[in-house]
């Protein structure tokens, strides 16, 4: 369930004045049971007290008894058997509390059970595991005793109840006396202070929750009273500024006239309803204006706060329209002008463009012959570079053969030298072979008729030899000769073979500067190539330049009615 803001102002301020109700309430009960329990503390001191001052009247009656023996009244035995006397039967508190004495050593000295006397429970513990007597020991030892506290089941009973005791120590004769109660058996002596302060603290707890509820109650309906008054308005200023939301102006705000922040609320949208109502008839006035062509206003209104941008940006678009308009008239007159003498400009830039086209077109035709004499030229040449290169190549062959023929001639040289040498032998053979024959036919001589046969043989084996080196002779004649001859032409071929070398170098360069010129032209062919191209490309561009200026022409007598219809259009609106 949506809650309403009254409903939301009673919800809240309830819880809040529940809840400090209700920590009212709880401090004083907090306080209530403090005390209760400072009550209660104080009755146990009470309590103590109470067995403290037994002890000490204890003591003090000892002290008697042995001021007795000091005097010289009775002996000192006398005096210590009183002294247990009085111990063993003094009783207070309906009887239940009674006194023992211990010495330092744990021998206990005075009982009221005869059996416990005489025996040593220093190591005795109670039914807590306490040592009673080591702690009436160390209590008595204190300068004023102090407070023990010790467990004991009750006589014919079976479960350890509490026990609170005092110990002083008794000097002259080194007692520790003491006596202790049931927590239990002392209450009753408080119980009925305990049960006034119970009824108190109820009472007052009663009390203070009582009067919170009636706080709660009253603080509730001050809360509704004061809520509808705050949530009256609040919930009239909400309805209208959802009518505000959707576009509802002309309904007037009620106003409140409380003097405080919801009155400043309703007053504060009042005005701004009607500041608002304001501007958005000074807004719908001057839109009116511009929508009759009038540009000659001003916002003459006050805008406050964060509306003066509105004002200014307002203004600011009537200026700029104003300024725009007075430059669109100065615009279309200007175009209105510059569009005639771009008409003008437009006819003589088609007629100068036909002349051009025609220009260019002749132009194209003297670049296409020379594009066809420089690619005929280029062909010549790559033709020319071909056969010189097969030249290059004819005469390094020849070159070639020619170092072949020299290396050639040069082992025949080579052998015709051996060959004389073997010439040389065979004269020497036969110059040796003729000595040999002389001997021969003076030992047949010698021989007489007997060598008549071997003289025959001797004379021609002489004529043999001396024809052989005859022929030897004439051999080594024709192989000079030959040699000499060889010599001469391998001059000749050196020379000849150095020619080619030359001859060959040159053809190379004479090919290389062939082929130079042929990729020369047909670089030179792929450039007029290029230029064609560009001449075609100019052509086309002058024939468009034409077209489009007769284009031209017609968009300027357009462009100049056009800007005759925009002055017409800018004279329908009043400018400053």
């Amino acid at each position: 369930m949506k809650l309403k803001l009254r409903g939301k102002l009673i919800l809240s301020m309830g819880i809040l004045i529940f809840m400090a109700v209700l920590l009212i309430s709880s401090l004083s009960y907090l306080s209530l049971q403090k005390a209760y329990d400072k009550n209660i503390q104080a009755e146990k001191e009470k309590l103590d007290q109470i067995i403290q001052s037994q002890v000490e009247c204890m003591i003090g009656v000892l002290q008697a008894e042995y001021d007795k023996y000091q005097s010289g009244e009775i002996t000192e035995q006398e005096a210590m058997d009183n002294a247990k006397y009085i111990v063993r039967t003094t009783r207070y508190n309906n009887g239940t509390g009674y006194f023992w004495a211990d010495m330092a050593d744990g021998t206990n000295a005075v009982h009221i059970n005869p059996d416990i006397e005489g025996t040593n429970r220093y190591n005795t513990q109670d039914e807590k595991g306490n040592y009673f007597v080591r702690d009436t020991i160390a209590a008595g030892d204190k300068p004023n005793g102090d407070f023990i506290d010790f467990y004991f089941a009750k006589s014919g009973e079976s479960e350890a109840k509490a026990k609170r005791g005092f110990v002083k120590k008794f000097e002259p004769y080194g007692w520790y006396i003491g006596t202790g109660n049931y927590e239990e058996d002392m209450l009753p002596i408080i119980q009925e202070e305990l049960d006034e302060a119970n009824k108190s603290c109820f009472f007052a707890i009663l009390v203070t929750y009582l009067a919170g509820l009636i706080i709660f109650i009253i603080g509730t309906l001050i809360t509704c009273i004061i809520a509808k008054k705050m949530s009256d308005p609040i919930q009239a200023a909400s309805k209208r500024l959802i009518e505000l939301s959707q576009g509802n102006l002309s309904d007037e705000v009620e106003e409140f006239k409380a003097e405080d922040e919801i009155g400043d609320l309703t007053r504060a949208l009042a005005k701004t309803v009607q500041t608002w109502r304001d501007y958005i008839q000074d807004i719908s006035s001057s839109l009116s204006e511009l929508d009759k062509g009038n540009l000659q206003f001003d916002i003459e209104m006050e805008y406050i706060g964060d509306f003066a941008p509105i004002k200014q940006s307002f203004q600011n678009t009537i200026d700029k329209l104003n300024d725009t308009f007075r430059k669109l008239n100065v615009s279309a007159e200007e175009v209105a002008s510059g569009s005639e003498q771009v008409a003008i400009g437009a006819q003589a830039l088609a007629q100068g463009t036909t002349e051009q086209a025609s220009s260019v077109e002749e132009l194209a035709s003297t670049i296409n012959e020379i594009h066809n004499h420089v690619a005929g030229n280029a062909e010549n040449a790559k033709q020319t570079s071909d056969k010189a290169m097969n030249s290059a190549i004819e005469l390094e062959t020849g070159r070639k053969q020619m170092e072949q023929m020299i290396t050639a001639m040069n082992q025949i040289n080579d052998s015709s030298s051996e060959i004389s040498k073997i010439i040389k032998t065979i004269e020497d053979i036969a110059f040796q072979t003729n000595i040999l024959a002389l001997n021969a036919a003076v030992e047949a001589a010698r021989a007489g008729t007997a060598g008549k046969g071997f003289a025959v043989v001797a004379d021609e084996v002489r004529n043999l030899a001396s024809k052989s080196a005859e022929a030897s002779k004439n051999t080594a004649s024709l192989i000079e000769a030959t040699v000499q001859s060889v010599q001469k032409g391998t001059g000749i071929a050196n020379q000849t073979a150095k020619s080619l070398e030359h001859i060959v170098l040159s053809s190379e360069e004479a090919a290389k500067l062939v082929q130079e010129i042929s990729n020369a032209s047909q670089e030179q062919a792929a450039a007029i190539a290029q230029v064609t191209l560009g001449i075609d490309q100019i052509s086309s561009v002058v024939h468009t330049n034409s077209a489009t200026s007769e284009q031209s022409a017609a968009a300027s007598e357009e462009l100049s009615s056009q800007a005759q219809f925009l002055m017409n259009l800018v004279k329908q609106f009043k400018i400053k």
